[in-house]
């Protein structure tokens, strides 16, 4: 309040009930009529976190945490607020810090909670924690100091929550053996942002070649060189990107990282999925199996709709764009009726003066994995003159210049 003035600050407050505990309703109470006293608007709400939890097969901690952030996000979005302040002391960054390190984090989860960051959930709004320099009896101190009777979590002493065993029980063993224990959590969590620092860079080095339905597409080699919490981030920026939700852990990256040294494989972080083919990788959703179409009898000259796209047959030289490819063929070196079908098991094409299988094909000419399955074939009595795949066209050999073109185009939508 007393700095409201000097930084030209608009402020509100804003409480979220998790319904946990008796006096949950008290401290809501006990919020608006304070705020109201300073002459502030407070902005309230409540959610059951434990059947949330329940139904979400979530933990309750996570869950509360989850709920809260989303709530303080909405509030600040219906006030126009800036930034969301929370009151995160010093010893809830050495419990923070304690907790990660417990989980196996990281070096972004030994950076602790971060001075200022962004709101989970909200990227555009700011999450500021200014008393991460006090510690708890400081706080209370300045309620002393104010005439003011802080309100206590009785849930705080439950051991059933670790934080609560790391506050009572690890933090004063620990204290044991190095008084200053809790200072030495403040230097790595310090040593530790200015580390992740680094490594968020080194993420950004990798740029993505293209994006689009199946995903961003990387070079492999530029995802092999990134040291593992750099490609940790990459996963997580182009899942965010695609609006998926990654579950990124040790266990996983270190199975993707196998497959780049292998230069294949697929790994699955939730429902996100980093596939390594062809000396590219996919970062995207998970593909669902391609629904074979029908086999469709071309015109010649015309046009006939195959699946998802539409299929030109033209008798002059068309233009290929990425979107639309065109392979061209020698009528003289065709046997029966043109049709159009997705590849088929043993399908051969005389290619570059050999007759290949089409899969061995697609394998050596370096076709990625996820774009195999999606394959359409133009075909003539004698199996397959032109084989489309989302980012190459090949052309049986005919020894002939082309005088028909065949031309694969997505439908309008």
């Amino acid at each position: 309040m007393r700095l409201r003035d000097r930084f030209r600050l608009e402020l509100k407050v804003a409480h979220f009930d998790h319904q946990l505990r008796p006096g949950s309703a008290e401290d809501l109470r006990f919020v608006r009529e304070h705020a109201a006293a300073l002459g502030l608007e407070a902005v309230t709400g409540e959610g059951p976190v434990r059947e949330v939890a329940a139904r979400q097969r979530r933990g309750i901690e996570e869950t509360a945490r989850l709920m809260r952030y989303q709530f303080l996000a909405f509030a600040a979005e219906k006030e126009q607020c800036d930034a969301v302040v929370t009151g995160h002391t010093a010893d809830d960054q050495a419990e923070t810090v304690l907790l990660h390190l417990l989980r196996g984090s990281g070096v972004r989860g030994l950076r602790g909670m971060l001075p200022a960051g962004q709101v989970p959930g909200a990227p555009g709004r700011a999450l500021l924690r200014p008393l991460l320099c006090l510690r708890r009896a400081d706080t209370l101190a300045v309620c002393r100091d104010l005439g003011l009777e802080p309100r206590v979590d009785e849930s705080n002493r439950d051991p059933s929550h670790t934080r609560n065993r790391i506050r009572t029980a690890l933090l004063p063993a620990l204290a044991d053996f190095n008084p200053s224990i809790d200072a030495a959590l403040f230097g790595l969590a310090e040593s530790a942002r200015e580390a992740f620092a680094l490594l968020e860079r080194r993420s950004f080095e990798a740029r993505a070649l293209e994006r689009g339905p199946v995903g961003a597409v990387y070079e492999a080699a530029a995802l092999a060189g990134l040291p593992g919490e750099s490609l940790w981030l990459v996963v997580e920026r182009e899942a965010a990107f695609f609006h998926l939700e990654p579950a990124v852990n040790r266990t996983r990256l270190e199975n993707l990282r196998q497959a780049l040294r292998r230069g294949s494989g697929s790994v699955a972080f939730g429902d996100t999925a980093v596939e390594v083919s062809a000396g590219r990788v996919r970062i995207g959703p998970r593909l669902e199996p391609v629904e074979p179409a029908e086999p469709v009898l071309l015109d010649v000259p015309g046009s006939r709709r195959f699946g998802p796209w539409r299929v030109d047959v033209l008798t002059s030289p068309a233009e290929a764009t990425p979107q639309a490819p065109v392979a061209g063929l020698a009528s003289a070196s065709l046997r029966g009726a043109l049709r159009v079908r997705h590849l088929q098991p043993g399908d051969r094409i005389a290619w570059r003066g050999l007759t290949r299988k089409v899969s061995d094909l697609l394998i050596d000419q370096k076709v990625p994995a996820w774009e195999r399955p999606g394959a359409v074939a133009v075909t003539d009595a004698s199996g397959p003159a032109a084989i489309f795949t989302a980012s190459r066209v090949f052309t049986r050999d005919a020894g002939e210049p082309p005088d028909l073109w065949v031309r694969l185009a997505p439908l309008s939508r």
